[in-house]
């Protein structure tokens, strides 16, 4: 538990990705960034660094997406390695990839 409070900050900071919490004087709302723009725009940023990671089956970047997806992140890389071709090929927007990810079977209990 605490290894996951400590290493989300630190892959915000380390991915160039910010939250901010922002309010609007016109409409008195408060725009939040939510876990799933996060990750978005971290799969977004890091796409190239992910893709070469799951090739080889491991990586600093894999493990942040697994906290990120809230997913065991040794599976996840075993998941993503070998069904490399599923997820990559003709992948069009980054942002796919978390849907294929999420197709992809879960491990049992």
């Amino acid at each position: 538990m605490y290894k996951k409070l400590i290493l989300i900050p630190l892959i915000l900071l380390a991915s160039s990705c910010t939250i901010t919490d922002t309010t609007s004087t016109t409409s008195g709302s408060l725009d939040a960034v939510t876990p799933d723009v996060t990750l978005n725009r971290f799969v977004d940023v890091r796409i190239a660094s992910i893709r070469k990671e799951a090739a080889a089956g491991e990586g600093e970047n894999l493990d942040a997406l697994a906290i990120l997806m809230d997913r065991d992140s040794k599976e996840l890389s075993r998941l993503m390695n070998s069904n490399y071709e599923y997820l990559f090929n003709d992948l069009g927007e980054p942002a796919a990839l978390i849907g294929r990810i999420e197709n992809l079977p879960q491990p049992r209990s």
